[in-house]
């Protein structure tokens, strides 16, 4: 599934299997309740738990969102984070289309060069990232229009653009293919964490251990997994996680 930037509302994830603990300050509970009166409680839920891993509340952080096998609903769960984060910060989230998937039309609506173009021909980051519709405070760029120029960039080239990336954004979220693919295992070593998307009723343990161990192996970081879509394997019932 790609990001459309109309931000539909698509099936929504359970609640995280790992949960941030410790207790909230008045104002957290109060930032709390205000997101989510907007937000589907799910993806608060997320967001506050990778902010838990924040060892400063200044420093920039770069989230990968990646599943086990192809179909798990990555975009859906990462755009959802996406839109929150934005919402609970003053600086502006930068959400990338890391999919690596060749489509006709950039899900903007627009010609913008890809992160990678950009970076490769001097023409400013700035030309690559747009607005993000109906979301403010979210902007949004793609990293590249297939796997082969992500893996020709290098470890080197693209080391220097999430760092550049980071540098100009407090929080950036890149949406990813399954780990199976070679783009996305690479992806991993660059980020602060992995966060591993999981299809109620289909992904086993098995490819959770496998995915865990590719993301190591390339020199990424596992830091949590979503349930999504248990509503549906549930027969429209939910289920809670301790």
């Amino acid at each position: 599934m790609t990001v459309d930037q109309s931000w539909t509302n698509k099936t929504l994830p359970s609640e995280l299997v790992r949960r941030s603990s410790g207790t909230q300050s008045r104002a957290v509970a109060r930032l709390r309740s205000s997101l989510t009166a907007t937000h589907h409680p799910s993806f608060v839920q997320l967001y506050y738990a990778i902010e838990a891993r924040r060892t400063s509340s200044s420093d920039s952080m770069v989230v990968q969102f990646v599943s086990p096998s192809p179909g798990a609903g990555v975009s859906t769960v990462a755009s959802g984070y996406a839109r929150v984060a934005a919402s609970g910060r003053s600086s502006p989230v930068l959400f990338v289309d890391a999919s690596c998937r060749p489509s006709k039309n950039d899900a903007a609506g627009t010609d913008a060069p890809t992160l990678i173009e950009a970076f490769d021909c001097d023409l400013g980051l700035a030309d690559a990232i747009v607005p993000a519709r109906n979301a403010d405070n979210l902007q949004w760029a793609r990293l590249c229009r297939g796997s082969d120029e992500l893996l020709a960039a290098g470890s080197g080239r693209l080391q220097d653009l999430v760092n550049l990336l980071s540098a100009r954004h407090h929080l950036v979220v890149f949406d990813s293919a399954s780990i199976e693919r070679p783009e996305a295992a690479a992806l991993s070593r660059y980020c602060d964490g992995s966060l591993l998307v999981l299809e109620a009723g289909v992904t086993s343990q098995m490819q959770v251990d496998a995915a865990c161990k590719r993301i190591r192996q390339f020199g990424g970081l596992p830091i949590g997994l979503v349930l999504n879509r248990e509503r549906r394997a549930l027969g429209g019932k939910s289920v809670q996680f301790a």
